[in-house]
């Protein structure tokens, strides 16, 4: 069975993100991920450290730290701090970041895939106890160390994408954060275990967590929040993943130049039914976790509900879990 977790985000209110961590272990929840939305809301690392001490018994994650705007040695030792505070139930998870918001930065990284897999690398040298030195497009370390008394095991997981991102996540990372349509999600849990088993790994030791925009419409969720948040990631998809869809890409094309333009609001007459059924999970509480069910099915570990919340989510979050707990 999948593991059933929730995401919050950076943005949300303390009161929202609060609730969800305190509630935990009543409804069931395995983990929370705490995505960053950058330079709004909540400081990340505060955020993710409230939910590990508010929720005892699950595990919680970092999805997604971008490495491009933050410093590896804070990265590295805000890690191994929440580690200890969770008591082994932290997970690092990182990324390059989403493609809208490093435009709007002005970040351009000419080698995203080398640079992470040495961010990795460099971590895990840390986290042992090593000194390090690097030099790359984002890191420069002259003999650096943590000076750990002992070493940390922070497990890695990749909030990626493209192709050679997923092959990344098989060769080097202990999970992946995915987002995308079915059948891109089905040929992303292939191609991460074909990496591993290229690379001497086993790929069913690595998880694969899918977090795709989650809208409950029972309990008073809005449509036009789904248009939204889809045409924002829509926006976001790398082309490789959106030439593979069987779906109308004209209309994908000026989706994507609307929110390029002006912003996802100007993208949102664009999406169609169609688009949020492929994009995201909305429905009735029995059309959802039947969508989780698919996601199993192709080879994803875990699922995770929300965000965006909207209407009277504390319900509808509650009965989800119910349904999926009848389920197992």
């Amino acid at each position: 069975m999948y593991r059933a977790s929730v995401g919050i985000t950076t943005n949300m209110r303390v009161t929202a993100t609060d609730w969800i961590a305190k509630n935990a272990v009543r409804l069931g929840i395995d983990g929370i991920w705490v995505g960053e939305d950058i330079d709004l809301g909540q400081d990340v690392y505060v955020l993710t450290t409230a939910a590990l001490l508010n929720a005892p018994k699950a595990r919680v994650g970092t999805g997604i730290i971008p490495i491009t705007v933050h410093k590896i040695t804070t990265i590295a030792r805000a890690a191994a701090s929440m580690q200890s505070t969770g008591k082994g139930r932290f997970v690092f998870g990182t990324g390059i970041g989403g493609i809208q918001d490093l435009k709007k930065l002005g970040i351009i990284v000419r080698k995203p895939v080398t640079e992470l897999r040495k961010f990795v690398d460099t971590l895990k040298k840390l986290w042992t106890g090593e000194s390090v030195t690097v030099e790359s497009e984002l890191m420069s370390l002259d003999d650096y160390s943590l000076e750990l008394k002992s070493g940390v095991d922070i497990p890695i997981f990749l909030g990626v994408r493209g192709p050679k991102m997923l092959e990344l996540v098989g060769e080097v990372a202990d999970g992946a954060v995915l987002s995308g349509p079915i059948d891109y999600l089905r040929d992303a849990v292939q191609r991460i275990d074909r990496s591993a088993k290229n690379s001497g790994r086993r790929g069913n030791r690595i998880e694969k967590v899918a977090w795709l925009p989650t809208i409950p419409t029972f309990k008073g969720g809005k449509e036009n929040l789904a248009k939204r948040v889809v045409a924002l990631v829509v926006a976001d998809m790398p082309q490789q993943v959106i030439d593979m869809l069987d779906v109308d890409k004209e209309r994908l094309h000026k989706l994507r130049a609307a929110v390029a333009k002006s912003g996802p609001d100007e993208g949102m007459p664009h999406v169609d039914q169609e688009l949020i059924d492929m994009f995201s999970i909305s429905g009735s509480k029995e059309h959802m976790v039947d969508r989780f069910d698919l996601l199993a099915e192709i080879g994803l570990t875990e699922v995770v509900l929300g965000p965006p919340f909207s209407g009277n989510w504390r319900e509808a979050t509650e009965e989800i879990f119910k349904e999926i707990s009848s389920r197992r």
